[in-house]
């Protein structure tokens, strides 16, 4: 088996051949003062028993395991060819305060305090690799959130971080791991308005490493509580709303952009509108809460520059017709203005106006009729990246969420004909 892992090894090799190498010492298993493909095959020679010449052990571990095996010698190869940028053995310690550069932050994030960015919209997310038998977490939280736990692909027990918490008592994610490496995704499940969070730094019993690459792929979702997920994981319509059963992870747009391989970004807030929120009432409307870093500060708006969009889906006007069909020229004028402003920022961007699942009768018919003039009025203007769809209003059959939402079953679907049109528009 050594001598067959060996092989294919070395085939490995010599496909990246010749491409750049960078200095480090933890590697450099013949001394040479640089790591090149010799130390990845001389380690691979001293895993099946070759005991090659010139070879020093001590420098050989990378992944600090105890044992020089194929796993160290293909970390030296994936290190010569670029594809990772430090070794397990000298990464960032996990107890100790994590900078950016050590997760991928995928979401609008605050960082002006040097303790740990700030964030609070919906299934904002974190992501980290690390080798170790546990891991640990410090979250601030100024209302009762929740996160999604998520270990090697496998979603463990939601996590409350109730409001009050100052981060100073590490949450524990997992333990009793292998002394392996691992993924860890923490996404907020919680919306907007419940309160803001900040984190603080993974601790643990290992190390981290080089954080995981962010997808080439890219979908922005506005909207309201049905973008949130609010409620998605309550058993019935009659339910009042709990924070813990809302789960934006399970909402359309996450599901939608993990179906595509994308990441995402969600500005979504429960009861907002374009022109006017549920009940009627004006203020902060959702043009206006877009452009927040953070939800509840005014003071601070995202840089756009800062993660540009392939897609951008809009589901908005739900909440505008909680009391009745809206006035067709304000609604209209409204929401084109808002498209307008999502393409200047993103002029290459497919924009998807969406309506649904959740009106019905006259003001489903109402709705489809504004929203679909404004894109058939902006495509005839030569906007060829504009799209209309509709999902299904929900009947039942799928279940519903707290407070009439849509279920978890019924987000599914939506993910599944939203990707399909994605796909088909885009190639994806």
């Amino acid at each position: 088996m050594k001598n067959t892992l060996f092989r294919i090894f070395i085939c490995v090799l010599c496909l990246n051949c010749g491409l750049s190498v960078h200095a480090q010492s933890p590697g450099d298993v013949n001394e040479s003062g640089s790591i090149d493909i010799v130390d990845a095959l001389l380690t691979a020679q001293y895993y099946v028993g070759l005991n090659p010449a010139n070879f020093t052990s001590g420098a050989a571990d990378v992944d600090c395991s105890g044992t020089i095996d194929i796993v160290d010698a293909l970390l030296i190869a994936q290190y010569y060819v670029g594809l990772i940028s430090r070794f397990p053995c000298t990464a960032t310690p996990v107890p100790t305060a994590v900078p950016d550069s050590e997760v991928l932050l995928i979401g609008r994030f605050d960082t002006s305090d040097s303790a740990g960015p700030k964030f609070g919209w919906s299934a904002t997310t974190i992501k980290a690799n690390f080798q170790g038998t546990e891991v640990s977490v410090k979250l601030a939280s100024t209302g009762d959130n929740w996160i999604n736990v998520i270990i090697d692909g496998t979603i463990r027990t939601p996590v409350n971080v109730p409001s009050g918490t100052d981060g100073s008592t590490p949450i524990l994610l997992a333990s009793g791991l292998s002394p392996d490496f691992h993924t860890v995704e923490l996404v907020r499940r919680t919306e907007a308005w419940v309160g803001e969070m900040q984190f603080l730094g993974f601790t643990g019993s290992g190390s981290l490493f080089s954080p995981p690459i962010a997808s080439s792929r890219r979908i922005e979702f506005i909207g309201d509580s049905i973008t949130c997920g609010y409620g998605n994981e309550g058993t019935d319509q009659y339910q009042s709303f709990t924070t813990r059963n809302e789960n934006a992870y399970l909402a359309y747009g996450p599901v939608t952009a993990r179906l595509l391989g994308a990441d995402q970004i969600t500005v979504a807030w429960s009861g907002k509108g374009v022109i006017r929120n549920y009940g009627g009432d004006t203020d902060e409307l959702m043009p206006e809460l877009y452009s927040r870093i953070l939800p509840y500060d005014s003071s601070h708006l995202w840089d756009t520059s800062q993660w540009v969009p392939h897609v951008v889906v809009i589901n908005l006007c739900t909440n505008d017709y909680s009391q009745g069909i809206p006035d067709r020229t304000q609604f209209t004028t409204a929401y084109r203005n808002f498209v307008q402003k999502i393409r200047t920022q993103y002029p290459t961007a497919h924009i998807y106006c969406a309506l649904g699942p959740m009106l019905s009768g006259d003001n489903l018919v109402s709705a489809r009729d504004y929203i679909s003039s404004v894109v058939n009025s902006l495509t005839s203007s030569g906007d060829t990246k504009m799209h209309f769809i509709e999902f299904p209003a929900q009947d039942g059959s799928l279940g519903y969420g707290e407070d009439w939402h849509p279920s978890v079953a019924t987000h599914e679907l939506m993910a599944s004909q939203l990707a399909g049109q994605i796909r088909a528009d885009l190639g994806w």
